[in-house]
């Protein structure tokens, strides 16, 4: 059966997790969820498992967006598999996924993170498209890249259940975002059914100040836990740091 959601109870939990973290205040910043559509993750989807998974993230959409929702993302291999899907928020969570993530763009393909970190990371105005050479231009190859968007402080949850094909392009992007200061907090979810090991993203969550992750063995039970349990695997030390540092 489909979780539902207390987002009033869900939320005053949530609240107090962060308080007694550090967090007594938490930012306006947008809410962003990726998620991974590759073959492996079928069953997942079509079981109604990561749909119970972002039901336990609405409560964060709802504290921390300023339009109480978060945008989805979907990937699979390659830049044509990268999807922005309908908003998701408490309005809409029940059968979002079986609704729109199933049999969309890229659905059932392989797995490379870069080009969903490229495209979200453009969307809310960190990074910028790559000009069109000179040579392109003169002959019409196309038209220059439109102005970037303003930049939005965002925290972005990255739902997979496999380790990324593009390693060297993923750590490289996400090397830049940090050293451009952009205002992203990237939080990888590695989810199972058992007690998989996720030694690269684990390995990104040490390696950079921006990003985090959790490990989400036993997917099936970790979706049933209580607002606390879920909230204090989430909230980390460098988490508070960056929802802390200024923002508005």
């Amino acid at each position: 059966m489909a979780l539902t959601l207390d987002l009033n109870k869900s939320q005053q939990a949530l609240v107090l997790n962060l308080a007694k973290a550090g967090v007594s205040e938490p930012p306006k910043v947008d809410v962003a969820f990726v998620m991974d559509v590759s073959g492996s993750f079928d069953d997942e989807h079509r079981q109604g498992v990561t749909n119970d998974l972002l039901t336990r993230l609405i409560p964060w959409a709802a504290l921390f967006d300023p339009d109480q929702k978060m945008e989805v993302y979907t990937f699979s291999n390659g830049p044509r598999n990268v999807h922005h899907a309908t908003d998701v928020s408490a309005k809409n969570y029940a059968g979002y996924v079986q609704r729109e993530i199933i049999g969309c763009p890229g659905y059932m393909g392989a797995t490379d993170y870069s080009y969903v970190l490229e495209r979200v990371l453009t969307d809310f105005g960190w990074m910028t498209e790559k000009p069109k050479g000179f040579l392109s231009r003169l002959f019409g190859g196309g038209e220059a890249p439109a102005p970037a968007a303003k930049p939005r402080q965002t925290l972005i949850f990255f739902v997979t259940d496999g380790e990324s094909a593009d390693e060297a392009r993923t750590t490289a992007l996400l090397s830049a975002s940090q050293a451009r200061g952009d205002g992203v907090y990237f939080h990888f979810l590695g989810v199972s059914n058992q007690s998989a090991q996720f030694p690269y993203i684990q390995g990104l969550g040490d390696k950079f100040s921006n990003v985090g992750f959790t490990a989400v063995n036993r997917v099936r039970q970790w979706v049933q836990q209580s607002d606390d349990a879920i909230n204090q695997s989430l909230i980390s030390d460098e988490l508070v740091a960056w929802l802390t540092a200024g923002r508005a």
